[in-house]
């Protein structure tokens, strides 16, 4: 379709109209640019797909959103735009969609947050009950459903009196009513605890309620990792052809590709005995209690006994060779190289991979054929049997697709990392299986850029080390498919409102220095607290282990400090505005997924604090195995992995301090790699352009106190 006359002047008029709903409003000529660059792709008069860096200060969702919804009106197709966090998703939602509502007052939009992040009516209505009957009846599977107190069960009261009065849409961000991790996780659900259509809340219930709203929305507002589902499965949204889709914080698209093909599952050989037992039970109990019209053979019995003693057998063979590669008797962690398997072991993942889809097969028919008997036989006993059922099938599920993908070579032309854990819970110790792909480019372009034909990929950030390599290497976006990539110029004058700071550090944060760096790291820091110049300030750290280090020797200074973990970030955000804004010092310290999406402007934030370059971990399963391929391709990994992964997160992390035209202040980096290395001055090169500093570090240093060891966690 071209980009008719009408529809040029349409966008062109919500874009004025736009200008005047925002009080000092400021036109930039790279908000415009965008505009143009969507509305061509989108109308099909250039490329296929658009990669658009939009820096901060371009004003990138209004850019996408003004031509997409236009386009969209005019080809009767629907606007889906999906990120890559909660936050921006009901930012889009709640704040920048009803902004141009004002100017389109008939735009319909919705948005389709996660399962897990709306309430459960079948469990609040338990939770907020003073009824042990109707406690018990709601209760049938779940022993938990009952409130930890009276004040629990008051609050659970109040959020079913707001949702049964329209007050509330059952979203957790939605209500002011304090809600503990706990409480939600017993108020929300999960796809295999949900009855689905066979529940009594099914037509009122809020997850379900705004699925109905997609089939009736202009403008679909959802996540990346649910895109990727529907686009599996083609449920949820409209057809792919039928689609304009936007992905914001695009950069993240590749990593949720891969990790929605990660499996992982546990193996222990005693665990695994009973799940099949408790199967083959559950089975006897529908074959008995519910029996379908046609019997399938494997629910015979005898067959379904012989193939669950297959299936363990083949289980405890598999946890005997594994042990074999880790200590006895201890966390341990195994990597195949190049995640080739033994012989053996790949047969034993290949048959598993066949006996595990014939029972998630198996689970699927009984669960279809429960769900048919809701009008004919006792409610609460057939439901249990269809939660029960249903975790079965996602158990199994689970599994077919762990063993599918262990059995593979390769996917998108890359290894599959393969792994087996051992680690230690409840004092007992547990066997895991885990496979994920290096590089998922193959399935992005058959579930997205083959299916639909025109995406808008946008971040503030596409690029590592001002090129788009890295992003066109893990996507599979290519420009000789017919694919463009555009680097707007940042509408913020960086030489003027703000410096990096690189101390000059005496050694290099390296593992064997990183008590005296982080040592250093302390007392110029401190010297800036001291200093009394930033009421808001960021520290970013690339471990957590270099961050509780770094608390440790500044403990005098803890009151002013909000450290990731201690609250929720947006409670911490809030506590930071609220000192800010009554004149007192506030200290926002965490790691780099921390900053991420981090708006503060002004005072909220003028000194941002870097730890180190964050190369990669060295010690991921996923980097090993992606180095040693690319050695096999005489590729060099730290060029091709580590160097563009550091550079993107540095652009990131810097990329927190200027956020509108009266933001000022200073990136202080603690690495002087950035000076002493070869490669820093590319680092460098890559960053907005700012003058450089290099002051001296204080020479006294506090001594930290002894700290416990922190606990082993598993790595991927």
């Amino acid at each position: 379709m071209a980009l008719t006359a009408a529809l040029k002047a349409q966008i062109a008029a919500w874009y004025k109209a736009l200008q005047e709903q925002i009080p000092d409003f400021i036109p930039r000529a790279p908000q415009r640019q965008m505009i143009a660059d969507v509305a061509k792709t989108l109308a099909g008069e250039e490329g296929r797909h658009l990669a658009i860096e939009a820096p901060t200060g371009v004003g990138k969702t209004l850019s996408y959103l003004i031509p997409g919804i236009a386009i969209a009106r005019e080809e009767q197709k629907t606007l889906v735009v999906s990120t890559a966090n909660v936050a921006l998703q009901d930012q889009i939602y709640s704040k920048d969609l009803p902004l141009l509502k004002k100017i389109i007052p008939d735009l319909k939009f919705t948005a389709a947050f996660g399962r897990g992040r709306y309430v459960c009516p079948r469990n609040l209505t338990a939770l907020a009950s003073t009824e042990p009957t109707q406690q018990d009846l709601l209760a049938f599977l779940d022993d938990e459903l009952t409130p930890n107190n009276q004040e629990e069960q008051k609050r659970c009261a109040k959020l079913k009196g707001d949702l049964d009065t329209y007050k509330w849409d059952g979203l957790r961000d939605h209500t002011d009513i304090a809600i503990d991790d706990d409480l939600w996780r017993r108020l929300s659900t999960d796809k295999a605890s949900c009855l689905n259509r066979n529940c009594y809340y099914y037509r009122e219930c809020p997850f379900f309620v705004a699925r109905r709203e997609i089939q009736e929305a202009e403008v679909v507002v959802a996540n990346h990792a649910l895109v990727m589902a529907a686009m599996e499965s083609e449920a949820v949204l409209p057809d792919p052809k039928n689609l304009l889709l936007v992905l914001d914080e695009g950069h993240h698209l590749p990593d949720v590709a891969r990790d929605a093909l990660e499996m992982s599952a546990e193996i222990t050989a005693p665990w695994y005995r009973l799940q099949l037992d408790l199967f083959t039970k559950l089975v006897a109990t529908c074959m008995e209690q519910f029996c379908p019209k046609t019997i399938p053979p494997l629910a015979i019995p005898e067959r379904l006994n012989e193939h669950c003693e297959e299936l363990y057998e083949l289980i405890a063979s598999l946890n005997n060779i594994l042990n074999l590669y880790m200590p006895a008797g201890q966390e341990a962690e195994h990597r195949f190289a190049m995640g080739e398997l033994p012989d053996e072991v790949l047969e034993i993942c290949q048959r598993l991979a066949k006996l595990t889809e014939m029972l998630r097969g198996l689970a699927e028919l009984f669960l279809n054929d429960l769900s048919e008997k809701t009008g004919s036989h006792d409610i609460v006993r057939l439901h249990r049997l269809i939660l029960q059922m249903n975790r079965a099938l996602g158990m199994f599920e689970a599994q077919s697709k762990l063993w599918r993908l262990a059995s593979l070579a390769q996917s998108s032309g890359a290894p599959v990392t393969k792994w087996a854990t051992r680690e230690e819970r409840d004092g007992q110790l547990h066997l895991w299986f885990h496979c994920v792909g290096i590089r998922v480019s193959d399935q992005l372009e058959r579930l997205l850029w083959r299916s639909i034909p025109h995406i808008i990929v946008t971040s503030a950030t596409l690029r590592s080390l001002n090129s788009f390599s890295r992003l066109q290497e893990m996507s599979g976006l290519k420009e000789k498919a017919g694919d463009r990539f555009v680097a707007l110029d940042s509408p913020f004058n960086h030489c003027e409102q703000g410096k990096i700071v690189i101390p000059r550090m005496r050694v290099e944060p390296s593992i064997d220095s990183e008590e005296q760096h982080i040592a250093e790291m302390a007392a110029f820091f401190r010297e800036q607290v001291e200093s009394k110049k930033h009421l808001g300030m960021l520290v970013l750290f690339a471990s957590g282990r270099a961050m509780q280090r770094f608390l440790d020797y500044v403990m005098d200074l803890r009151l002013m400090l909000l450290v990731q973990g201690d609250q929720p970030r947006y409670r911490l955000v809030e506590l930071h505005r609220k000192r800010v804004a009554n004149g007192e010092r506030s200290v926002l310290v965490g790691l780099q997924s921390f900053a991420e999406g981090l708006d503060l402007k002004g005072d909220l934030l003028s000194q941002v604090h870097i730890h180190k370059i964050a190369f990669p971990p060295i010690d991921s399963p996923v980097v090993i195995t992606e180095g040693e391929w690319l050695k096999s391709l005489n590729r060099y990994p730290f060029e091709v992995q580590s160097l563009p992964s550091a550079s993107f997160n540095l652009i990131q992390q810097v990329g927190r301090l200027i956020r509108s035209h009266s933001c000022w202040g200073e990136v202080v980096i603690y690495d002087k790699r950035l000076l002493t290395k070869n490669y820093g001055k590319r680092l460098l090169d890559a960053l907005p352009v700012f003058p450089i500093e290099q002051p001296e570090v204080p020479e006294g240093i506090v001594k930290k106190k002894e700290k416990a060891k922190s606990p082993r966690r598993r790595r991927r």
